[in-house]
């Protein structure tokens, strides 16, 4: 069995908050041969920004999530998510119109986090967040394969594409 990483070995995720999906963030993010930093700080966010690639943020603090999600963007984060309720979520919106976040910065937040998997546990959350990075980092919208027309994998030339070995 392989066990080549899939994607940019160099793409580094940032996750600011800890707790179990934390943890399951890490664990996938090694499997995929990406690097993943854990914090739970505003200071310690700002400092790991300039080597993530993707930002995600898992806690629920004010003094933490508006101002770590408008660092990253000030920052130029290609992939930013932020899990929550709708009132979380609505809650940190506010938070960062009101310091001067543009509306069109919102809008690239994925907010809430993941992809639509029916995720419950902690790690089925990992895993749906992962899926919608690498969709993203793919330029895909991360919907079933048996809807999109054209070959799986477009990236490649017709033939040449292998399966992983059992």
């Amino acid at each position: 069995m392989s066990t080549a990483p899939i994607a940019d070995a160099a793409h580094s995720v940032l996750v600011v908050g800890g707790g179990d999906v934390a943890k399951a963030l890490e664990s996938f993010a090694t499997v995929l041969g990406w690097h993943a930093v854990i914090v739970d700080s505003l200071e310690a966010t700002v400092a790991a920004l300039p080597q993530a690639q993707s930002v995600v943020v898992l806690s629920h603090h004010d003094g933490v999530d508006g101002p770590a999600i408008a660092a990253a963007l000030d920052a130029g984060t290609p992939y930013i998510g932020a899990m929550g309720s709708r009132k979380t979520q609505a809650r940190r919106r506010t938070w960062m119109l009101d310091n001067g976040v543009p509306e069109e910065q919102l809008a690239t937040v994925h907010t809430p986090v993941g992809l639509d998997l029916g995720a419950n546990s902690p790690a089925e959350i990992a895993l749906s967040i992962v899926a919608e990075m690498l969709a993203v980092q793919r330029g895909v919208t991360g919907g079933e394969l048996k809807g999109r027309p054209g070959p799986i994998h477009p990236h490649l030339a017709p033939g040449t594409a292998e399966c992983p070995a059992d």
